[in-house]
C-alpha cells in the first residue's frame, strides 16, 4: 500500500532530464511513491557496546534506489561516525549529507571505514553501475522531515539533491516574505 508521494517538478536533473523530454513529458510532475516498512539500525552505545533497534523507514519501489529514514536515526548516525573518527572522514558538508555505503550481499547502509552504525533493510536495492561490486556509495541526507539515504548516481540521488536546491533556494525568498 502506497503511503505517500513526493512531486517535484522537472528542474535540473541531468540524465533522466533528457530521457523526459525525449518521451515528451517534459512538464509532468516527476513523482515517486514509498512504502513504509521497518529496518533494525544499530549503533554503538557511550560505553562502546553495540545496541540495536528496530525502526520506521519509507522504502521506494523495486526500481528505486532510496529509502528515508527518521531524523533521530539520521543524526544518531551523523553522531556515532563524528564520535568514533573523532570528527575526521566526515565529507565537507557532512551537517547536511553524509557518505555511506550500501553493502549488497548483507542489505545494510554504513559509514566505508566502520562497522557501526549501520541500518539494515530487508530487500536490496538497484545497483548504480554495471560492475558486480557487492557494494554501492552511498549518500545520507541530513536535512527535511524524513532524512533520505540515496545510491549515488541514481535518479533519486538527483531528486534528492534537486529537492534539497529548492528548499535551499526557497528558504531565502521565505525569509523575505516574512519581512514584509
Amino acid at each position: 500500500m502506497r503511503s505517500c508521494c513526493h512531486v517535484a517538478a522537472p528542474v535540473r536533473r541531468t540524465g533522466l532530464a533528457s530521457r523526459v523530454r525525449a518521451t515528451g513529458l517534459a512538464n509532468v510532475p516527476w513523482r515517486r511513491a514509498f512504502h513504509p516498512a521497518k529496518a533494525r539500525f544499530t549503533t554503538i552505545d557511550p560505553k562502546g557496546v553495540p545496541v540495536s533497534h528496530e525502526t520506521e523507514i519509507r522504502i521506494g519501489d523495486a526500481h528505486e534506489a532510496y529509502v528515508y529514514i527518521e531524523p533521530d536515526v539520521g543524526d544518531a548516525i551523523r553522531f556515532a561516525i563524528a564520535r568514533q573518527l573523532g570528527g575526521f572522514g566526515l565529507t565537507q558538508g557532512a551537517t547536511e549529507k553524509l557518505a555511506l555505503r550500501f553493502y549488497h550481499g548483507s542489505l545494510h547502509f554504513a559509514h566505508k571505514s566502520l562497522p557501526l552504525p549501520r541500518v539494515d533493510i530487508d530487500r536490496d536495492l538497484p545497483r548504480q553501475s554495471d560492475s558486480y561490486s557487492d557494494m554501492s556509495p552511498a549518500t545520507l541526507w541530513l536535512s527535511g522531515n524524513w532524512h533520505a539515504i540515496t545510491l549515488d548516481g541514481s535518479p533519486d540521488e538527483s531528486f534528492e539533491r534537486a529537492s534539497r536546491e529548492s528548499a535551499q533556494e526557497l528558504r531565502g525568498a521565505l525569509e523575505k516574505l516574512k519581512d514584509h
